[in-house]
């Protein structure tokens, strides 16, 4: 922390503060607009952190439905400043990074959820089956840039060059914290009125506008072109949670957290989580089929 000056903080400091550096107040313009767009959301509450089993406080927690399709998110909101903007470094993502985890949830039967049957899971009666939606029908096609690096990049008071990732790192594993109880949550949907979901928890960390560069490698560690800004960023983190408990459970694989703007949050809420039919993309009907056949195969 800096070596803060003598002086008294007046009104007049705190507005600057408000005005242009707070995470609360632009943590709130990104409530509003999810608020706006009919996304149901919780703001500010505490979770027990898996890791630290410490108290920490979240930002968002956000879902939607649609009859049978749920998507939650576990946002984190960080107010960087223009003068230390995210730069995320990024690869062509393998055929194996390109994966999204989906959860068909209900009571242990063989009935159909949206059409697809899935067979009671034999193992201590699990609420949910877990398919991987991969390839093209998933929301991280092969090929596209995967982020495998964050920074914040500044220039320091004698001209040379300041890097970190010290304060989105903070945040981004605020994000995978919050993440742990939407999972659950996820498992224990329809509990009460045995009805049944397709679902799935995506994390996101949001910044401001213009504050969020890439810049693309080639597999050789070469620069494919200069760094550019961008709205949304996916960073591959293959993570895994466990839904249920230990004896009637499941696990489910996070594969991405998404790195966005306000505009790229706004732009992903306007493409995905219109209607149905936009999040049928996320929960594509080929891809539910082909990752059942997978799964049939390798049963057999």
């Amino acid at each position: 922390m800096a070596k803060l000056k003598t002086d008294k903080i007046e009104e007049k400091d705190l507005k600057e503060y408000l005005g242009s550096y707070s995470d609360f107040s632009f943590e709130l313009s990104v409530l509003k607009m999810l608020r706006e767009s009919g996304v149901e959301c919780e703001h500010g509450g505490h979770y027990q952190d898996p890791v630290t089993n410490k108290s920490r406080e979240f930002d968002i927690r956000a879902m939607k439905t649609f009859d049978s399709f749920r998507l939650r998110m576990a946002i984190e909101c960080k107010n960087i400043r223009e003068n230390f903007p995210v730069l995320v470094s990024c690869i062509p993502r393998h055929k194996q990074e390109s994966y999204h985890q989906i959860a068909f949830v209900r009571e242990p039967t063989t009935e159909s959820v949206s059409g697809f049957t899935i067979p009671t899971p034999i193992a201590f009666r699990s609420r949910a089956a877990v398919l991987s939606i991969r390839g093209d029908f998933s929301l991280y096609n092969p090929g596209e840039p995967v982020g495998k690096s964050t920074v914040q990049v500044g220039r320091a008071q004698d001209g040379t060059i300041s890097a970190h990732d010290s304060e989105l790192y903070e945040k981004w594993g605020q994000c995978l914290g919050s993440a742990n109880d939407l999972v659950e949550r996820m498992y224990w949907d329809g509990d009460e009125k045995e009805e049944k979901y397709i679902s799935t928890v995506i994390p996101f960390v949001v910044v401001p506008d213009d504050r969020l560069w890439m810049v693309v490698y080639d597999e050789d560690g070469n620069m494919t072109g200069d760094p550019k800004p961008t709205d949304r960023c996916s960073c591959f983190i293959d993570k895994e949670y466990e839904m249920g408990n230990r004896v009637a459970g499941s696990h489910i694989l996070l594969s991405h957290v998404e790195i966005v703007t306000f505009s790229g949050m706004q732009k992903f809420v306007d493409e995905y989580l219109r209607s149905k039919e936009d999040m049928s993309r996320i929960f594509s009907e080929e891809g539910i089929t082909a990752a059942f056949e997978a799964k049939m195969k390798v049963k057999e």
